[in-house]
């Protein structure tokens, strides 16, 4: 078994011939299994200075996936919130603001408006980490951050 720095990747003789890069290292079966089993438990495959795969930490996510993150948490539980009231989600329960049941009219028009300030909350909490003028907070702080999400009476 071989190790390619270069392209972060596993050879065999047996399957890739002579097509096994030039900076490929040879490494033991089962230094292969080891370093395989690391990987299925969360960390990342990388070279040493001298080229042989090692375990290492995850490297940390990207901002972009941090927003996307904190987005997708953000849209749940505003979803969640929509389904206490056997609405698909806060789009659907938006759609019954013009609605001719006043009782839907008003969960609706509440999904809005709901919707409306949490996204709004959200992106002054984003602008402010992107203008540095604020640390990235958790997501646990940015949930205790938004509107309460409360049903109108």
């Amino acid at each position: 078994m071989f190790y390619s720095k270069s392209n972060n990747g596993f050879y065999a003789i047996e399957i890739h011939g002579d097509a096994i890069p030039a900076d490929a290292v040879e490494i033991t079966d089962a230094e292969h299994a080891a370093l395989l089993e690391g990987q299925s438990q969360g960390q990342r495959i990388a070279a040493d200075a001298g080229g042989f795969p090692v375990l290492a930490d995850p490297l940390p996510p990207t901002a972009e996936q941090v927003q996307s993150a904190f987005s997708a948490a953000i849209q749940a539980r505003l979803d969640t919130f929509a389904r206490t009231r056997n609405y698909d989600g806060i789009l659907s329960a938006s759609t019954y603001a013009t609605s001719t049941v006043p009782k839907f009219a008003a969960e609706g028009q509440a999904a809005v408006n709901l919707r409306d300030a949490t996204w709004a909350a959200a992106y002054v909490i984003l602008a402010a980490v992107e203008a540095g003028t604020r640390a990235m907070p958790t997501l646990e702080a940015v949930m205790a951050e938004l509107p309460a999400l409360v049903w109108p009476a």
